[in-house]
C-alpha cells in the first residue's frame, strides 16, 4: 500500500502563537469574550445563549484562519472549530512564502483558554496540500488537513520521521476500544508521519470517493492524538453546508467534553468559512 501522507511536515509557529503564550490566562479570557463574528451568526449564538471565546488571528492567502468555541450558560461546549475568512482562499501558490508556509508544513492555530479548558483538545493545525498527496486519484487533489490535537504543539514537534527505529512507536496501536471499530491503519510507515502520528481511516473508504471530505483519527505510542477533518478547496469554495456524526470510540483514555459531529458551513454575511466539531458529550 503507497504512503498516503508522504511529505515532509514540519510545524510553522506563528508570531500569534507567542502572542498567545505572553499573554496572560485572565487577559485572553477578558480579551476574546463574546467576540461577535458576524450579524448572522450573532444571532444564531444569541437564540441559544451562548458566549463565544476566540483564538488570535493567523494569517493565511490574503486572509486570516482563527479557532472559536461557543459555550452555553452552564458552561458546556457546545462547538469548536476555525473561522476562515474568504480572503484566506486567495493567493494560496506555493511561492507565496509571506503568507504560506512550505507545501505540507503545519501552522499552528493556537486555541482559546476556555477551549483548553473545556474540550479535550490543545491547539489545531492546518495544513494546505496544494497538489494533495498519495495515494494518486484518492486523496491527491488539493485539500486541507486540519488537525484538532490532544497533544501540545512541544509533543507534536517531538515525533520523530518514521524509521524502523521508531517503527515500534507508530505501530504501538492504542487498546482495543479506544479507537473507533471501524477505522483501521495498515502496519508500517503507509500513514506515520513526522510531527504528527499515525493516520487511521475508515473501513468503508470506498464511500467516500471521489474525495471531497473525510474525518481521520491520529495514534502515537499508544494513545489516540488527533481528529481530523480533510476538506478539498472546492468543496470549501463551493459554500455547500454540511453536517454528518463521526464515529466515535467506545473507551477514552482520559475524562472530558467529546465532540460527536463535524460540520462545514458558510457565512453569506461575511463571506466566511466555519469547520467545527459539535454535539459534546461528557466521557468518562
Amino acid at each position: 500500500m503507497k504512503n498516503l501522507f508522504r511529505m515532509p511536515k514540519k510545524i510553522i509557529v506563528l508570531g500569534s502563537l507567542f502572542f498567545l503564550f505572553s499573554c496572560s490566562q485572565d487577559e485572553m479570557a477578558n480579551n476574546d469574550a463574546q467576540e461577535s463574528t458576524s450579524p448572522a451568526l450573532t444571532a444564531k449564538m444569541s437564540s441559544k445563549k451562548l458566549n463565544v471565546f476566540k483564538g488570535p488571528q493567523v494569517a493565511l492567502g490574503y486572509g486570516k484562519v482563527r479557532s472559536w468555541i461557543s459555550v452555553d450558560q452552564n458552561g458546556f461546549p457546545n462547538e469548536i472549530g476555525l473561522e476562515i475568512t474568504p480572503e484566506a482562499f486567495k493567493n494560496l501558490t506555493a511561492d507565496n512564502a509571506k503568507t504560506l508556509p512550505p507545501e505540507g508544513e503545519t501552522i499552528v492555530v493556537p486555541l482559546q483558554l476556555k477551549a483548553k479548558q473545556l474540550t479535550p483538545f490543545d491547539h489545531i493545525g492546518l495544513n494546505w496540500n496544494p497538489h494533495g498527496h498519495e495515494p494518486e486519484h484518492v486523496f491527491d487533489v488539493p485539500h486541507f488537513d486540519i488537525h484538532f490535537y490532544m497533544i501540545s504543539a512541544e509533543e507534536q514537534m517531538a515525533i520523530p520521521a518514521w524509521s524502523p527505529s521508531t517503527d515500534a512507536a507508530f505501530n504501538n496501536y492504542p487498546p482495543i476500544g479506544y479507537m473507533p471499530a471501524d477505522y483501521f491503519t495498515p502496519p508500517g510507515p503507509a500513514t506515520a508521519e513526522a510531527q504528527m502520528g499515525k493516520h487511521w481511516l475508515p473501513v468503508n473508504l470506498g464511500a467516500y470517493l471521489p474525495f471531497s471530505k473525510i474525518m481521520i483519527y491520529g495514534s502515537y505510542n499508544g494513545k489516540l492524538i488527533f481528529v481530523e477533518p480533510m476538506i478539498t478547496l472546492d468543496y470549501l469554495l463551493s459554500n455547500t453546508d454540511f453536517s454528518m456524526n463521526y464515529s466515535q470510540p467506545e473507551h477514552f483514555a482520559k475524562a472530558g467534553n467529546y465532540p460527536t459531529k463535524y460540520n462545514i458551513y458558510h457565512d453569506a454575511a461575511t463571506g466566511n468559512t466555519y469547520v467545527t466539531l459539535s454535539e459534546f458529550v461528557a466521557r468518562n
